[in-house]
């Protein structure tokens, strides 16, 4: 018989992806009530191509925990709930922190080359397409289970269609995190990470 165990047992097996999805409804309030300095923060941690060029090289990072608006939030945070809660459970969880920040950060970096210099970004996609490659690489190389593995290409393939269908989105930043994640995905196969 199945118990609902609640939030306090998905804290527990689920730690980082919790503290995660925190910190962007953290950033989310304090940008979007109108009793913090929000416009302020906004603009101090979204990425914008042009002042990262004039050495701004933070907003390489504040913009993985930014998100533009509710549904933005929303999408990014399920999808690492989803996505997250699985690799967590099969890493440690500093590489989870790993793959993470750095498909975040390479996803931004990517976005800071290929997009215009007056781009401006903000949002953990970069990061949960790290985690989706990951799963692509671990799925490649069979080291997940089978019916496990079915869902996730679909997802993945879901994710991709999104990405290249959606003119809203940072397709700069779903490939960069993509591509880090499955070079990440490798890492984790041979023990590096």
């Amino acid at each position: 018989m199945y118990r609902y165990r609640g939030f306090n047992s998905f804290f527990t097996t689920h730690p980082i992806v919790s503290i995660l999805v925190g910190i962007n409804i953290l950033f989310f309030l304090l940008i979007s009530l109108p009793i913090f300095p929000n416009r302020w923060i906004f603009e101090r941690m979204v990425g914008v191509n042009i002042l990262i060029a004039n050495g701004e090289w933070w907003r390489l990072v504040t913009p993985i925990f930014l998100h533009s608006h509710f549904n933005h939030l929303l999408f990014n945070s399920l999808s690492l709930l989803i996505v997250g809660s699985l690799l967590e459970e099969r890493v440690k969880r500093s590489t989870f922190v790993f793959v993470y920040l750095s498909s975040g950060i390479f996803a931004n970096v990517i976005t800071y080359i290929f997009a215009s210099m007056t781009y401006i970004h903000a949002g953990a996609s970069g990061a949960i397409f790290g985690i989706l490659g990951v799963f692509a690489t671990l799925t490649y190389f069979k080291k997940v289970h089978r019916q496990l593995s079915t869902s996730l290409v679909v997802i993945i393939i879901l994710a991709l269609l999104f990405t290249f269908t959606n003119t809203q989105v940072n397709i700069f930043s779903h490939i960069g995190g993509f591509i880090w994640g499955a070079l990440c995905g490798y890492l984790i196969i041979r023990k590096r990470v």
